[in-house]
């Protein structure tokens, strides 16, 4: 697939506000509108068969995408106006600006082909407010393989109330494999169209341009501009990095970032990327990780990172930094005590999910299971 991207822009307004929506025909998805049949068969029925997936959620705007089964125009239902038809594509991409920080929207998505039509929803999402400083989020990673376990992994989270998802690689076990994506959206559809998720590219995703076209991800640099990429959340800033490949142009990026003064309210500073540091997991802890970006990361003001890989919960502190590995999400998981790690405090083989409460001077961190059982509770203080 190619990742030249053919956009289509409409302005609508929301009550008294502009509202800009982008809809992205993307590569080989693309496609004319007319379902055509078989000499013989039925025309298919018409179906959002993936998402909608919210992402990017500022005080301002949002990113949703969602995936058709066959070509269609598609757009979203929001306080009682139709806005972005656009297509035909089986890939749509949303942008929502205009929004009112702190405000509950509730909207629905819908798709057209020749006679047939299509909806999903209704849903919801709240604007965060740009003085959100006490609030939780989740993170997890290598959901791959076994959406069962997944499944039992987001049932749990989804108890914890999460504002945002981060997920940090291995999303499906070959990227560039459509009927795997299949098995991962039905999953998250618990949660994708209300909570935002930000993913981290693994080596699983094989840098396909599925991972980039059917996920709402922020722009950022690399390939598809969101390669990598940097937000901010409430109170928190977050920096999410592809420790696949590019690791030094990432490296000059990151110092970049870093070097620049804390966005006005931001508290602390979390970033995530696939492979771990330290691990004592099977694959063992990251070389080049350890040498390009924990000095960055320790200069640098950054208080956790989260990553996947291995398939272990472990918890490494190295030059006050802590480091959270959670590739737990749903993978067949790996012994502990596989490879060295003098820098690990906890580490346990089980499914889970990471729950991080937020505060103006603590982030309070605990590794919860699938049965809920708590472990490793830890605290960060300013």
């Amino acid at each position: 697939m190619n990742n030249r991207r053919k956009l289509h822009l409409a302005t609508v307004s929301i009550g008294l506000l502009p509202l800009v929506v982008v809809l992205v025909a993307t590569g080989a998805l693309a496609g004319c509108s007319r379902a055509v049949a078989a000499p013989g068969e039925s025309v298919p029925e018409l179906k959002i068969d993936m998402g909608p997936t919210l992402g990017d959620l500022t005080t301002t705007s949002a990113l949703l995408t969602w995936h058709t089964n066959m070509p269609s125009t598609g757009w979203i239902e929001i306080r009682g106006q139709s806005v972005g038809e656009g297509g035909p594509a089986q890939t749509h991409r949303v942008r929502l600006q205009g929004l009112s920080a702190g405000q509950t929207y509730w909207y629905t998505v819908k798709a057209a082909a020749d006679d047939q039509s299509a909806a999903a929803g209704p849903y919801r999402f709240r604007a965060p407010s740009p003085w959100l400083s006490r609030w939780s989020f989740a993170a997890y990673a290598d959901t791959r393989s076994r959406p069962a376990m997944h499944r039992r992994v987001v049932a749990a989270m989804l108890k914890a109330s999460p504002r945002l998802i981060l997920c940090a690689g291995d999303l499906v076990a070959e990227g560039d494999l459509l009927h795997l994506w299949y098995q991962f959206f039905p999953v998250i559809g618990a949660f994708g169209p209300n909570v935002p998720l930000y993913p981290a590219i693994g080596n699983h995703e094989r840098n396909a341009a599925l991972y980039y076209e059917l996920l709402p991800i922020p722009s950022g640099g690399g390939d598809y501009g969101t390669e990598w990429y940097t937000f901010t959340y409430g109170n928190c800033q977050f920096f999410v990095l592809d420790s696949c490949r590019r690791i030094a142009e990432q490296t000059e990026w990151l110092q970049q970032q870093l070097s620049q003064p804390r966005p006005t309210g931001v508290d602390w500073r979390i970033a995530m990327f696939h492979h771990p540091a330290f691990s004592s997991g099977a694959h063992g802890g990251n070389e080049t990780m350890q040498q390009q970006w924990c000095p960055l990361l320790e200069d640098g003001g950054v208080d956790v990172v989260f990553c996947g890989h291995d398939h272990i919960y472990e918890r490494s502190v190295h030059g006050g930094v802590q480091y959270v590995t959670v590739g737990t999400g749903g993978v067949s998981l790996h012994p502990v005590g596989a490879s060295p790690n003098p820098y690990s405090r906890f580490a346990r083989a089980a499914l889970g999910f990471c729950r991080i409460d937020v505060t103006p001077s603590q982030l309070s961190c605990v590794f919860i299971d699938t049965n809920r059982n708590h472990y490793d509770e830890f605290t960060v203080t300013r």
